[in-house]
């Protein structure tokens, strides 16, 4: 007997949950051009909590005139970390898109491996509330933090 395919619109959401059947095996993004620059891994999920861990290792594309990471690609991390959680914490076949996004640079971030952790805070029928911290992998140290609103769109 041959088990029913999920359909998902989002290709996302659909890497995230070959991570969630996985067995929680860390999984690099492979859809999502900007995830990939950025080079985005999948490190921990719980679509119950709606929570998302990512690493980061940024291209020194990324680098402004000062040698640390630019503002814009920080906060396109934390931007994924938040809308990953959301995803995660969606059913099947749902997308979301970020409405509304604030962004606090705590320090400069030099070049290197960092760790987002995204949570949905309250997910309604239409939007989604959710927070992030982007920190150094090397010692913790957290260089921006973040909050949206996001829409969603469930299936059907």
């Amino acid at each position: 007997m041959k088990l029913p395919v999920p359909e998902f619109s989002n290709p996302d959401q659909a890497l995230i949950h070959r991570f969630l059947a996985g067995g929680g095996r860390p999984i690099p993004f492979d859809a999502n051009p900007m995830a990939c620059a950025l080079g985005t891994e999948l490190l921990a999920a719980d679509a119950q909590a709606g929570t998302v861990t990512l690493a980061f290792v940024p291209e020194p594309l990324f680098l402004q005139g000062a040698g640390v990471i630019q503002g814009g690609a920080l906060t396109a991390m934390l931007d994924f970390a938040m809308a990953f959680a959301t995803l995660a914490h969606m059913p099947i076949g749902s997308s979301c898109a970020t409405v509304n996004l604030n962004t606090a640079f705590l320090r400069p971030a030099p070049r290197g491996r960092y760790l987002a952790t995204g949570e949905v805070e309250r997910r309604g029928r239409q939007l989604a509330f959710t927070h992030a911290r982007l920190a150094r992998a090397e010692d913790g140290q957290v260089v921006a933090t973040g909050t949206s609103t996001l829409a969603l769109q469930l299936p059907g």
